[in-house]
């Protein structure tokens, strides 16, 4: 039935007659077929044919259609598009299966679709985030950053904790100066794997918010020891930030042991001089003469 309909739409003096047929089409049975004329080379018949996929809801032409999406064809790859979003109104798993697609138009296509629809579709995006491989969950997480930005901050925090998209969550929630972020930071650095992008994250966020809540997390034995570590390892920015609290109770011996790792410049310790000039106290447990630049 397909083909003799197909055939009446290539002569011109039946062609209106051929794609009023096709219209009214509604066997399903011939899905091969459908596929096959997808290639045609006259481009109404492609046009048609691909747009009666889309109105009977092809699935198992899906391939094909976004095969289709790089015709040479403008007309045929607006019907394309068109098809692909009737094919998939109920389940936007072909789209999310092919988010990393090497074909530039496919991959353009479904980070457009998801990008628009992120909202309505929210729940498939965040499950395929956490169970797909690796490629298609972090291209899907982007997707929702770039969306969302410090609105992302809960999934993000989420997605640290699956290790396909743990560095790109980590790298994220720095972005966003994300201060919840901070504290999955100090969990995760136990990692090795993660300590080197842990500290590079760090140093992305603005100093002033990442700095004064790591000094805060020294405060509680089970986080400690990382916490003195990142700083230490951040080294000369948190400098500033360390002297600004060395003078508390809680803290003093603790970023004591920091700075004592650190390198101290003359204008670091121009300024350790003029903490310790103006708490008294201090003098007592730092000895200015062991931390002289040298």
């Amino acid at each position: 039935m397909l083909d003799k309909i197909v055939e009446a739409i290539r002569k011109k003096n039946t062609r209106w007659d051929g794609l009023v047929q096709l219209k009214e089409l509604t066997e399903t049975s011939e899905t091969d077929r459908f596929i096959y004329y997808c290639d045609d080379s006259f481009w109404l018949i492609r046009w048609a044919i691909i747009e009666k996929i889309g109105d009977l809801k092809l699935t198992n032409c899906l391939d094909k259609l976004f095969e289709k999406l790089s015709d040479p064809d403008s007309h045929v790859r607006k019907n394309t598009k068109k098809a692909i979003l009737k094919c998939i109104k109920h389940d936007i798993q072909p789209i999310i299966q092919r988010v990393s697609s090497t074909n530039y138009h496919i991959s353009i296509f479904c980070k457009t679709f998801l990008s628009k629809h992120i909202d309505s579709h929210f729940k498939e995006i965040q499950e395929a985030i956490f169970y797909q491989p690796w490629i298609i969950a972090n291209q899907l997480l982007h997707i929702f950053f770039l969306e969302k930005k410090e609105k992302s901050e809960k999934l993000l925090m989420k997605a640290t904790k699956i290790k396909n998209t743990q560095k790109h969550a980590i790298m994220m929630l720095a972005i966003i100066n994300s201060e919840k972020g901070i504290a999955y930071f100090i969990m995760l650095y136990n990692q090795g794997s993660l300590k080197r992008h842990i500290i590079n994250a760090i140093q992305v966020m603005d100093p002033t918010i990442i700095y004064p809540k790591l000094i805060e997390y020294l405060e509680y034995p089970s986080t400690r020891k990382n916490v003195q570590s990142m700083m230490i390892k951040c080294g000369k920015p948190c400098v500033p930030y360390i002297i600004q609290s060395i003078h508390k109770a809680p803290f003093t011996e603790e970023l004591l042991y920091c700075l004592k790792k650190m390198t101290i410049t003359v204008p670091v310790y121009t300024l350790l001089e003029k903490k310790v000039s103006n708490y008294p106290s201090l003098a007592k447990k730092i000895n200015l003469n062991n931390l002289k630049p040298k």
